[in-house]
């Protein structure tokens, strides 16, 4: 569902439209979105057929059979507009996995190396990291590591605020392909960027979110895409403080700047080719 058909009061119990446009064959999705109900459909057609159907909903004119089912079945259901059809199972996921690799990290160093891009060999005094070949899913893992209460908290926010945007929007299979693709390019920057220091987080993938919705928002607007200008300029500013060595000036430790300015470069191209691939499909 990408294109807004309607929106509506958050009072107005839209109940009786969706099931009369469920009977219709109209697929559609229901969202709130900025204190209202926002109705999503496939494409302009079916926009234009929801903004007929609503018509007639507000004139009282859909059949009565529809409106005495429904008020049979809303007896003990309570109004939620669009809570179970907005589930984001890949952002809920993504959340899960990152708080599990906090937990390695803090608990279980040995176990988390498995995951993190170098493989870490005791030696007399700490660790040896060296390259493992074949092992190619340390391309992606170490998005999963997090290094503290801070580190954690901050990135388990931010994809629970832009992932799910893109997930609600394009689908649970774009954003798991997104985050793949963006994940896997923003940890080659910072290898190649910084060789041999350990790294990990998902701050390259979220700043891939963030230059994808931007990008999206600017080309082609959606209520889902809709933030606050004070993020993104917050955003960007943190990424050139960090690049500035800030951080590591005031003692909060080195950043990953190299998989930050990577995920964030290939979060635009990744929206300017869909753009470009729904601009052709659209003749």
């Amino acid at each position: 569902m990408n294109l807004e058909a309607l929106r509506a009061p958050l009072s107005q119990d839209l109940r009786p439209l969706s099931a009369f446009l469920v009977e219709k064959g109209v697929p559609h999705q229901i969202s709130e979105q900025q204190g209202e109900q926002v109705v999503w459909v496939l494409d302009r057609e079916s926009g234009a057929l929801v903004r007929a159907f609503y018509e007639r909903f507000m004139a009282g004119e859909l059949p009565q059979t529809t409106r005495e089912r429904v008020a049979e079945e809303a007896v003990d259901t309570p109004v939620r507009p669009g809570r179970t059809k907005a589930f984001v199972p890949v952002t809920l996921a993504l959340i899960v996995l990152s708080l599990l690799g906090a937990g390695l990290t803090s608990f279980s160093p040995k176990l988390a190396s498995l995951f993190s891009y170098y493989q870490l060999t005791a030696v007399e005094n700490g660790y040896l990291l060296s390259e493992a070949k074949g092992q190619y899913w340390r391309l992606f893992t170490p998005v999963f590591l997090h290094f503290g209460l801070l580190h954690i908290t901050f990135n388990a926010l931010w994809v629970w605020e832009l992932g799910r945007r893109i997930e609600f929007h394009h689908g649970s299979f774009w954003l798991l392909m997104m985050t793949l693709t963006v994940g896997i390019v923003s940890n080659i920057a910072q290898v190649w960027y910084t060789p041999g220091q350990l790294f990990g987080g998902m701050s390259g993938v979220i700043y891939g979110y963030l230059g994808f919705i931007v990008i999206w928002q600017r080309w082609a607007p959606t209520a889902a895409y809709e933030l606050p200008r004070g993020i993104v300029v917050f955003m960007l500013a943190w990424l050139f403080i960090c690049m500035a060595g800030f951080t590591e000036l005031v003692g909060l430790g080195a950043i990953a700047n190299a998989a930050h300015l990577g995920g964030l470069v290939s979060g635009v191209f990744v929206a300017a080719i869909a753009l470009l691939f729904r601009r052709v499909s659209a003749g």
